[in-house]
């Protein structure tokens, strides 16, 4: 039986496509690949939460994985060529879940890439400021990466409060946060912190430290930034100061670059065909963008591309066969609507 709360990951995701997506997409989704396929994965099969929390994830790491747990009987390979769990890991995950359920708060697809960098930019901060009241000004700053760094002494320098004062203001702001997590969760997240007296613990340490599993200690700490940095928007005037950390990175923007002007030129009554002429893409990436802009608006009218009633004969017979597989969608209506009105027509369902 594993004991990596990874694998149960893996077989959560595999779980919930039913079949109908190759391992490949939960190696994706949990990288968070900027694709109109990963996209609406995450939407269609309800794994928003995850998209994105694994960007250091190795291929031959996953690949490894999914060798272990075939091997071990908890996968199998379905008429479809995809991998299907069998009774035994059907069993494993009721089993696992029922007490480490994948936390409530976990959103990836908002706050993934946001997450990463406000944890980096606080861990610095708070050492920066216990190292200056305490007079030292010999150490090894926690994170290697020079942009967070920068970041952290530009904010510093423009802060109109001391050091003195923004260390009591940090510790206010986190302390109200940490008094409405569980006495684990805070001891998570205040153990990672380093100091001029200690150094943070790393994830393998908090494991020992709590007799967990490392990656179950790893998700549940995400879970509780992810609650941080949806508290601090709402409530910008609360925690002026973790606020300000993030609030560079606070607008969520759902549409790549390129699929934003490809929504500009929708907007001027362009067709499909006019804006791949005028952007010099292929039609296909025309269409992946469409998809991609329906999937994060759901006001976003598609009778340009779907007549209504179209849609609603798409529809129904998405509903009918309770699939997510766009062959089987597009054969069943007997080849009368594109893979691209079909695909759009997934993003209102």
């Amino acid at each position: 039986m594993t004991q990596n709360y990874l694998d149960i990951i893996y077989l959560d995701c595999l779980k919930k496509f039913g079949g109908e997506r190759s391992s490949s997409a939960v190696f994706h989704l949990l990288k968070g690949k900027k694709s109109s396929q990963t996209i609406q994965d995450s939407k269609l099969f309800h794994l928003s939460n995850l998209f994105g929390m694994y960007p250091g994830l190795k291929r031959k790491d996953f690949d490894a994985a999914v060798h272990f747990l075939t091997k071990e009987g908890y996968l199998s390979y379905s008429d479809k060529d995809t991998h299907v769990l069998t009774n035994k890991a059907e069993t494993l995950l009721e089993s696992v879940l029922v007490n480490k359920p994948v936390p409530e708060s976990l959103n990836g697809s908002i706050y993934a890439s946001n997450g990463f960098l406000f944890w980096k930019r606080l861990m610095l901060m708070t050492q920066v400021l216990s190292h200056s009241i305490a007079g030292s000004t010999t150490y090894l700053p926690v994170t290697k990466d020079e942009k967070v760094q920068r970041w952290v002494k530009q904010f510093l320098k423009r802060s109109a409060m001391n050091k003195t004062e923004l260390s009591d203001a940090l510790y206010h702001e986190m302390l109200s946060h940490l008094q409405r997590f569980s006495d684990r969760e805070a001891a998570i997240w205040v153990y990672q912190l380093t100091s001029n007296q200690r150094i943070g613990l790393t994830y393998e340490q908090l494991g020992e430290k709590f007799k967990e599993d490392t990656e179950y200690i790893k998700i549940l700490f995400w879970n509780l930034i992810h609650r941080v940095l949806e508290e601090c928007s709402l409530k910008t005037q609360q925690y002026p100061l973790l606020y300000s950390i993030v609030q560079d990175l606070s607008r969520i923007h759902p549409l790549t670059e390129s699929t934003s002007k490809t929504l500009q030129l929708i907007h001027l009554g362009k067709s499909l065909e006019d804006i791949a002429r005028i952007r010099h893409l292929k039609q296909s990436t025309i269409e992946d963008h469409i998809v991609e802009i329906s999937l994060n608006d759901s006001s976003f009218d598609l009778s340009m591309f779907l007549a209504d009633d179209c849609l609603q004969v798409i529809a129904s017979k998405i509903e009918e066969l309770n699939t997510h597989q766009l062959r089987i969608v597009k054969e069943a209506l007997k080849d009368r609507y594109s893979y691209f009105q079909i695909r759009l027509a997934f993003t209102r369902l």
